[in-house]
């Protein structure tokens, strides 16, 4: 079986020390195709576990890379070489850490890789005597392997993250482990979450493009963090919704649904700030919708182009239940099913009503969860001719 990146590096720090490098610390690290994360890397010192290192856009920001010896190895194309003891801590930002753990000697080696991604090595030293011309010849002989076989194992990586940014960490896995034929689905039973941003289409044509794409970059931090905080899955953003799934798994339907319920109480219940652009006031209002049922879950698309989504008839219910919320004025509703779940489990629900949906030949009645928890002291989001019935 092929070894992955860890313990190849780890192999490779022992192998070092074996041939005579007093190596107390080793670093390889990688540029990455992250939201999140600009560079990656993985750090070894004598018995310790491997350490994963991120380097994210606020530490970017916040001027570490300008005050750091990877710039310059990297600019340069040349090895920093770092004399610990003869270092003022100003001149480098990492310098006082890497005296902090009693290192003396330390060089960033750049290894710049054919498609012009970075990657760096980095060994460091506690001997006085820092690294000898003989130990620096091995790490030069060293480095062409080293960056092929990082380069190799880091895409693996990379390819996983630009794969979930777009979507989603599961069907990411599933692609890259080859479901990638049109057709390749699975049957999936899940709570269904469907959030809507109200008022979109008047918002677009009354803010310039850079700021509609901030108010919905605004919604989408308000709606989709306390999905995945709450095991949920983003499948995806389809203009001004959002489509999550959560898989109901061997605990059955009532752990999915409570796991919905608790992230749209936590998305509806955060105070959003209007949106002020050039005296246009956007006002950041959505409906949440909530069903439970059966997804065909995998590839549908044509030819070379596919799409890694859920589709189904309970799908579908989902987001004719989203509409309703528009509607009727509603800002959370849920189906019959995820309401008898919810009371179950304590939950309060009151009944909307059934209404006829486009594309569903009978009535779908919802029902309006937690009324008290959601809105205790303001407006409930209900509008006041609509006549809600308790049930149950």
């Amino acid at each position: 079986m092929a070894l992955e990146l860890p313990a190849i590096i780890e192999g490779l720090a022992h192998r070092l020390i074996a041939i005579g490098l007093k190596l107390d610390r080793f670093t390889i690290s990688f540029g990455l195709l992250n939201p999140s994360l600009i560079a990656g890397g993985l750090v070894w010192r004598p018995e310790r576990e491997l350490e994963f290192s991120r380097y994210t856009y606020i530490s970017r920001n916040s001027g570490m890379y300008e005050r750091s010896p990877f710039k310059v190895a990297n600019e340069s194309g040349n090895w920093v070489e770092i004399d610990l003891d003869r270092t003022a801590d100003e001149q480098y930002g990492i310098v006082p850490d890497l005296k902090a753990e009693g290192l003396r000697y330390y060089i960033v080696i750049p290894m710049p890789t054919a498609m012009g991604r970075q990657m760096n090595i980095t060994v460091a030293t506690k001997a006085l005597e820092g690294f000898s011309e003989e130990q620096r010849s091995i790490l030069k002989s060293i480095i062409p392997a080293v960056r092929a076989t990082v380069e190799l194992k880091s895409l693996n990586v990379i390819l996983r993250d630009v794969l979930a940014a777009y979507v989603g960490r599961v069907p990411a896995r599933e692609i890259v482990n080859g479901t990638v034929h049109r057709g390749q689905t699975s049957e999936v039973r899940a709570a269904i979450l469907v959030a809507d941003l109200r008022s979109f289409t008047s918002i677009s044509t009354q803010l310039p493009v850079a700021a509609t794409a901030e108010v919905i970059n605004r919604y989408y931090d308000v709606v989709v963090p306390p999905i995945e905080q709450h095991g949920g899955e983003i499948l995806k953003f389809i203009g001004d919704a959002v489509l999550a799934i959560f898989p109901t798994g061997p605990s059955g339907d009532d752990s999915a649904v409570a796991a919905a319920l608790a992230a749209a109480r936590a998305a509806l219940s955060t105070e959003v700030e209007p949106f002020v652009s050039d005296g246009v006031v956007a006002n950041i209002k959505f409906g949440i919708a909530i069903h439970i049922g059966d997804a065909a879950y995998g590839n549908v698309g044509s030819g070379d182009r596919l799409d890694f989504t859920v589709i189904g008839r309970d799908v579908n219910i989902a987001s004719r239940i989203a509409a309703l919320c528009s509607r009727l004025g509603i800002d959370y509703l849920v189906s019959e099913p995820v309401a008898e779940i919810g009371r179950r489990h304590g939950h309060s629900m009151l009944s909307a009503g059934a209404h006829q949906v486009r594309g569903i030949a009978q009535p779908i009645p919802v029902y309006v969860p937690d009324l008290e928890i959601l809105h205790p002291e303001c407006d409930d989001g209900i509008p006041q001719d609509l006549v809600l019935m308790p049930t149950g």
